[in-house]
């Protein structure tokens, strides 16, 4: 902000405690041992490389291929034309099992069961379909590995055949990978390191363990984790908008609800409440706290609230409007961005219309919540404020000329019965904001809008049939090329320099995580509970239990491991569920609730949401503190209300009701 007073607190020197110096030696020793271990995991152990073959299948024949199969299990990889949307029953397809036999390929001792693999009739297909196969046969030594094909279609099939003879088949995996969440939670609540380099310690010692049990990732594999159409979302919204904060619109906006507030501390938060809510809904929630907060702050010393509670509200409501759109959310944007999700049907439009009734109910509740609950406190200023407040008042009085015959000018036109009557010192403040926050250049303001106006367009018509390629990561770049053409930067570093590049680091560390995590079984052991629970009950409820189990189990894991990559491993748990031929669930119940649960949930804790973490860190940029306790004491109770809003959809979970075909099952999950 250009008035903003800087802090001076990280000027001073900090007193020397024993505990704080034993502190600082133990987390370097828990970090070095965290760095040594991956370490010499990885320097020692190199990539083994997986056979590759491509097999030819011919109808009503069975194709041989001979494997080394030194473990009890092997990881079988396909391409080709493969429908992994077929049922059980369905035809053509091929027959795979994993066999062993004599050393003539004469007699089979033991095999495995049938994997069923069902084809297209696009023969250019090349879709992926993969099953862990286990065989455990007494004697090894005198039998061979085989992998029988046998061609139940009419007419010839290629397929290219990747395996793996060293898959995760231990139940110590899921122990690993908990392990892994919870030493990533820990490093980040008691702040042993920063954010982002715990999720890239975290992740790193996920491919250590990988590597560890005898299945290192090749780099190759490694960056084909990482979800880039999020990333290039995030990015081409974070350049627009840095390029938008240069007009001063946002600036604007908050002198805009100074003035409709009159100076009043509710109405001032509401509105503030609101702009960030909408405009959330447009631009990623994570960008718009990179705006908001410094403008929250500035009001709020204006006119003498608690600012970290007045933050804490901002940005709940960044993550219920971000919450409504693909666009919002960085939750929101893995979800729509996601194959399966864009085949189910679902696009922006239909996306906004099933999430609008859980949020308006949200935003609408959350006003009564924290009034109820902030109404007294939100009046009792911390030391470091009261300080900033006196200082400012102090300032008032050395107001220039200027400023004070624009007070009385405001003062004059005010109406002799306002709706609301002014707060005192209204028309000085008032005066002084619109001297320093204003429009600074309309020209490049009118370019943004045009830019907006595409980018808005290109979301909408991206679900019609003659624009498949607009998806939300290629319009977000596009529309940043646009308007780095049309604003005639000479010097881009300065716009890039405004890019939060933790942040992208931080959830591409977090998709690497999330892709060990599920390789060492976590997300297969809780979908197997969530189909045990599921089966548990009648058939008629089993669409209702499955979507509480996802509302709450997202939800609750959200605010205690973060909303990205909780995101992550749910939605794969529900792609795992839509597919599951005992079960036979439709998909986009399970995707509102995980929406729902994720959004929701995230503003439970510091750490649910990277919202949260962007307005802590620009707080403690300008002298305050949000603590990890505080956020929760104040925010859980409002997360938990807010979630029962999503209990507010349908039982199908459904606006529109989808074809119930596009809910069929495969065993290729």
């Amino acid at each position: 902000m250009p008035d903003q007073l800087q802090p001076n607190y990280l000027d001073e020197r900090e007193e020397f405690s024993l505990w704080r110096f034993v502190f600082k030696i133990i987390k370097i020793g828990v970090l070095l041992l965290i760095w040594g271990f991956f370490t010499y995991v990885l320097v020692r152990i190199a990539t083994k490389p997986d056979a590759s073959s491509v097999v030819t299948v011919l109808p009503n024949e069975t194709a041989l291929r001979k494997v080394s199969l030194p473990n009890d299990a092997t990881r079988i990889t396909l391409w080709g034309p493969i429908d992994v949307h077929a049922r059980h029953g369905d035809f053509p397809l091929v027959a795979l099992r994993v066999e062993w036999r004599d050393s003539n390929m004469n007699r089979t001792f033991q095999r495995s069961a049938m994997w069923n693999v069902y084809l297209l009739k696009d023969d250019e297909a090349f879709v992926k379909a993969a099953k862990t196969i286990q065989v455990s046969p007494k004697q090894k030594r005198h039998y061979k590995g085989v992998i029988s094909l046998e061609g139940k279609n009419d007419r010839p099939v290629s397929l290219l055949m990747l395996v793996s003879i060293c898959p995760l088949v231990t139940n110590h995996g899921v122990i690993y990978a908990a392990l892994l969440l919870i030493a990533l939670y820990v490093l980040i609540v008691f702040e042993l390191t920063d954010r982002t380099f715990a999720a890239l310690l975290m992740a790193t010692t996920g491919i250590a363990i990988l590597t560890a049990l005898g299945n290192r990732p090749t780099l190759q594999n490694i960056i084909s984790w990482i979800d880039f159409e999020t990333l290039m979302l995030l990015l081409g919204m974070m350049i627009l908008v840095a390029i938008m904060s240069e007009t001063g619109i946002f600036d604007w906006m908050a002198v805009l609800a100074y003035r409709i507030s009159m100076g009043h501390p509710w109405p001032l938060v509401i509105l503030l409440s609101t702009i960030t809510a909408l405009m959330s809904c447009i631009l990623d929630n994570v960008t718009m706290l990179l705006l908001m907060a410094p403008i929250a702050i500035r009001l709020c010393e204006a006119i003498g609230v608690q600012t970290p509670l007045v933050l804490i509200v901002v940005v709940m409501y960044s993550n219920l409007g971000g919450t409504l759109t693909p666009v919002g959310d960085p939750p929101n944007v893995i979800i729509a961005t996601n194959p399966e999700v864009e085949k189910d049907g679902i696009d922006f439009a239909i996306f906004t219309l099933h999430m609008l009734p859980g949020v308006l109910l949200a935003v609408i509740a959350g006003f009564g919540v924290v009034y109820l609950t902030m109404r007294r406190s939100l009046f009792k200023l911390e030391d470091r404020q009261i300080e900033l407040v006196a200082e400012r008042e102090a300032a008032r009085r050395r107001i220039s000329a200027e400023i004070n015959t624009r007070a009385t000018q405001l003062r004059e036109l005010q109406s002799a019965r306002p709706c609301i009557r002014p707060a005192d010192n209204y028309f000085e403040t008032l005066a002084h904001l619109e001297a320093h926050h204003r429009i600074r250049d309309k020209t490049l303001l009118i370019k943004c809008m045009l830019t907006m106006v595409f980018v808005i367009f290109c979301f909408l018509m991206h679900s019609l049939p003659f624009m498949p390629g607009a998806t939300l990561g290629w319009v977000a770049i596009l529309a940043a090329f646009l308007l780095l053409i049309l604003a005639k930067m000479n010097n881009i570093q300065e716009v890039l320099d405004q890019v939060e590049w933790s942040a992208l680091l931080f959830l591409a560390a977090l998709f690497v995580l999330t892709e060990a995590v599920d390789q060492l079984g976590f997300i297969h052991w809780m979908g197997e509970h969530t189909v045990r629970m599921i089966m548990g009950v009648d058939e008629r409820h089993r669409t209702t239990v499955g979507i509480l189990i996802i509302l709450w189990l997202s939800a609750i894991l959200a605010a205690f491991v973060g909303n990205v990559p909780v995101t992550t491993m749910v939605l794969r748990l529900n792609i795992a569920l839509h597919h599951n031929e005992a079960i036979k669930m439709p998909l986009s119940p399970l995707i509102w609730a995980l929406s729902y649960g994720v959004c929701f949930g995230g503003n439970g804790t510091l750490i649910g949401a990277s919202a949260n973490v962007v307005a802590a860190a620009i707080a403690h940029q300008y002298g305050y503190r949000i603590s990890f306790i505080q956020f929760l004491h104040l925010r859980l109770p409002h997360g938990a209300g807010h979630h029962f809003a999503g209990h507010g959809l349908p039982p199908d979970g459904t606006l529109v009701r989808n074809d119930p075909e596009n809910s069929s099952c495969n065993d290729n999950a």
